[in-house]
């Protein structure tokens, strides 16, 4: 067997001449824990010196085993190596578990001492703390990844070798009932004080032989959930009714815990003994939130329970039977659009889902089959499209399928788009147009697609960039050369027209060849804003160039955009036509005025 780790080397006497003295005076100030002492005589020469006398222990070693913290503390701060192993093979940790000094031991952990380090006989620190029913320290251990199966030289382990009182923190049940009790009831110190991997999905031995996560979730405690998650509960784990934690929490309707635990992986269709899912419990209880969130993560409340009860069967109200049905209905057509299949979309498609928004991101079926990575996504799209899907409806980020089509480089799908007339230059919450996020993604042949379909390389997002500025070399190449504005005959007389404003002839000459058009219709938009004297002709213009895409966002030589002009000439209507049409009320021009300074001055 092996010789029990020491506090400190005892020296034996004959030998004592071999340690100089004052490496002997070091030691010896940190068995007795005098800080003041060891500043004086430690250098970066003594930190790591031996006790050639004993068993070759470090300063660290002595300091650890006699449980001398501050001491402990300044080594470790002036290079002394936590790692440092004695004649026997043990590290300070060794030395610090075998007699008990939890803080010492936290200490050492922190500064990277290895908890599963062995010594010559693969004794661990855990089988030292065990041995010697160190009971904190060997939880300090296990919650900083000691291995409790690890067998020393005799095949033993520390669970076997343990003193009675340390057993039961090495099976899990110790003051198991107090760290349930912490969980049930929030008390997040006292839960992480008693917390290990060996407990953290400890059962209740009576009632419902509920799990933490069980209570936690059923008493609606977010951060004990957060935490617990963290530190590796089962969110499968069954009750005596064979109830997962998502059970609890949709039967009380928490709406957050519930959104925890399916993000972690729960399973939103599991069924107990009696084949109630989740969504069973939240619709009889009337969680309207809940099975809301439920269904948006694929819970089908056409399962039938013991009872050949659904969840929709359930529901108290005609109200929620509806919604079931209806968001059950919406969320398949959304998962067919992510998978691009095109015979569940057409089984799921009718003019009543086409449009169904996902009830917390607000993606649409357009939005999903945009995004698809599968190759009949282009054909998804234009089936959407056939069947009256909104080209330019927005998520919750403001994202329409423009946007998420050219993030992901989806050429196919940026063309069938735009030939359905969407908004080639719509922002999303970031104030960012298409080509901003293709360019910021890299994508070249998006970039020049965009850019060819009329997409302003100049508007400024809310961070204060273009797309130019968020793109890489060859992006920015490519958006610096652009495409050539036009100066023909048609584009001088629209600026005429849009000056005098004859909305007759602007209507007219917008009829004129789409390439040519998009240099003009920025220029005629302000140049009109400028020439507005009396009356409301010229308000009727400007809505029609907005209409037709005109750009909200243009700016002129000195960085003014047309809502500055607008400002500055006192056009209210015009102003709240820009506005209402996208214009971002805060950007600044090249001398840093924004529109409310114009309008003030």
């Amino acid at each position: 067997g092996a010789p029990a780790a020491v506090a400190g080397a005892a020296a034996g006497g004959g030998q004592d001449h071999a340690v100089e003295p004052a490496a002997r005076e070091l030691f010896e100030a940190c068995r007795n824990g005098d800080v003041e002492r060891v500043k004086r005589l430690v250098t970066p020469e003594k930190v790591n010196s031996r006790d050639t006398a004993g068993r070759k222990s470090t300063p660290l070693h002595f300091a650890a085993g006699f449980g001398r913290k501050d001491v402990v503390e300044y080594l470790l701060q002036n290079g002394a190596n936590v790692q440092a192993r004695d004649d026997g093979g043990l590290i300070p940790l060794h030395n610090a578990c075998s007699f008990g000094h939890a803080e010492v031991v936290n200490l050492l952990l922190r500064h990277g001492a290895d908890p599963n380090a062995r010594d010559n006989w693969n004794y661990t620190p855990l089988h030292e703390a065990a041995i010697k029913g160190k009971i904190d320290v060997c939880i300090v251990l296990l919650q900083h990844g000691a291995e409790p199966t690890i067998r020393n030289t005799d095949g033993r382990t520390a669970l076997d070798l343990a003193d009675p009182s340390a057993k039961a923190v090495l099976t899990g049940e110790y003051k198991k009932d107090e760290l349930l009790e912490s969980a049930r009831s929030g008390n997040e110190e006292k839960m992480m004080a008693l917390l290990t991997p060996l407990n953290v999905n400890c059962h209740a031995s009576d009632g419902r032989k509920s799990t933490p996560l069980h209570l936690a979730a059923g008493y609606n405690r977010v951060k004990i959930v957060q935490l617990l998650l963290q530190h590796g509960a089962d969110v499968h784990a069954k009750d005596k009714g064979d109830l997962v934690p998502l059970h609890n929490a949709c039967s009380y309707g928490h709406y957050e815990v519930t959104e925890l635990l399916v993000k972690h992986g729960a399973c939103v269709n599991a069924m107990d003994l009696w084949q109630f899912t989740p969504l069973h419990e939240a619709a009889s209880k009337n969680r309207v939130e809940v099975c809301s969130l439920l269904l948006s993560y694929g819970a089908d409340p056409t399962l039938l329970n013991c009872h050949n009860k659904s969840a929709i069967d359930l529901a108290p109200t005609p109200q929620l039977k509806e919604r079931l049905a209806y968001e059950y209905k919406g969320h398949s057509l959304l998962q067919a659009a992510r998978e691009a299949d095109v015979t569940r979309i057409k089984k799921h498609l009718s003019l009543e889902m086409v449009n169904f928004k996902h009830p917390q991101t607000h993606e649409t079926a357009l939005h999903c089959a945009a995004a698809s990575p599968y190759p009949k996504r282009k054909q998804i799209c234009e089936l959407l499209l056939r069947k009256g899907a909104n080209i330019n409806e927005k998520t919750k980020e403001f994202l329409t399928p423009l946007h998420v089509a050219s993030e992901k480089a989806h050429n196919d799908v940026v063309e069938v788009v735009v030939k359905h007339e969407a908004k080639v230059n719509a922002l999303d919450n970031l104030g960012q147009t298409s080509l901003h996020r293709a360019a910021h993604c890299g994508h070249l042949q998006t970039c020049r697609l965009l850019l060819s379909y009329g997409c302003d390389p100049n508007i400024i997002s809310l961070q204060g960039f273009t797309a130019l500025q968020m793109g890489n070399e060859n992006v920015q190449q490519l958006l610096q050369e652009g495409i050539p504005l036009g100066n023909s005959e048609a584009d001088r007389q629209l600026l005429e027209a849009a000056k005098a404003g004859d909305v007759e002839t602007v209507k007219h000459l917008f009829i004129c060849p789409f390439k040519r058009m998009k240099c003009i219709k920025l220029l005629s938009i302000t140049v009109c804003i400028r020439h507005i004297k009396q009356g409301y002709n010229r308000v009727s213009v400007v809505e029609f160039l907005l209409q037709h895409g005109a750009d909200v966002h243009a700016k002129d030589k000195g960085g003014l955009v047309p809502l500055h002009n607008a400002c500055s000439y006192g056009h209210y209507e015009v102003a709240e036509l820009l506005v209402k049409h996208g214009a971002v009320v805060n950007v600044a021009d090249l001398w840093k005025f924004t529109p409310l300074h114009e309008a003030a001055a």
